[in-house]
């Protein structure tokens, strides 16, 4: 009998020590999801670089890849990737892109990571990048407003006031790197109701 509520107390106390390193960990781990590394590359409403995560070792090659932060395992090198943290607070947030390229896609994330909404250019209206994200309320209140006759903005519903963005260029050969880079450079991220001189400031790079 002895021996049964031993073991139960070394049961017990290893559960204690398991959900004290879990409620510890927990702080750590949420500053190193995509929205916590973002944060770091740039401030809110700014597109940013994403660069593939390196390989190990100090070499040239190694080195082209990516630097610090901006490393994320989830890119594939086969593309130019882009983010953009937001907030729907204030409103509506529009990202958009002047140009047009090959192949894009995009998708949305709440803070803690959650896929909310991808599109790419061929479900996009004449294969622009252009999306109006805002929650219910928001984008039922545009909807009622008179549209503006070259609008090409799709609207995007999401449950969430804050989330990212993350956009994707196809490099399909090298030589076609340039251009790709050029059309994420040129891509916007702001609030709906910013002016447009002020979004040429908000450029990937």
């Amino acid at each position: 009998m002895g021996r049964i509520f031993l073991g139960l107390a070394i049961a017990l106390v290893g559960a204690l020590v398991v959900h004290i390193a879990v409620v510890f960990t927990i702080p750590r781990v949420a500053e190193n999801n995509a929205w916590g590394r973002l944060s770091r590359i740039g401030p809110t409403f700014r597109m940013v670089r994403i660069d593939p995560l390196r390989r190990q070792g100090t070499d040239a090659a190694s080195l082209d890849l990516g630097a610090g932060d901006q490393d994320f395992a989830f890119v594939d090198p086969a593309f130019i990737t882009a983010g953009c943290r937001f907030s729907l607070a204030d409103g509506l947030v529009r990202v958009a892109a002047r140009d047009q390229t090959s192949f894009w896609s995009a998708s949305i994330y709440s803070r803690q990571g959650d896929n909310l909404y991808s599109i790419n250019d061929r479900s996009a209206v004449d294969g622009r990048f252009d999306l109006l994200i805002g929650t219910h309320e928001q984008i039922v209140a545009a909807q009622s407003l008179p549209a503006e006759r070259e609008d090409t903005a799709i609207p995007v519903e999401i449950p969430a006031v804050e989330g990212y963005i993350t956009l994707r260029v196809l490099v399909d050969e090298e030589s076609a790197r340039p251009l790709a880079d050029a059309f994420l450079r040129q891509v916007v991220c702001e609030p709906a109701g910013g002016a447009t001189s002020s979004a040429l400031g908000h450029r990937a790079g």
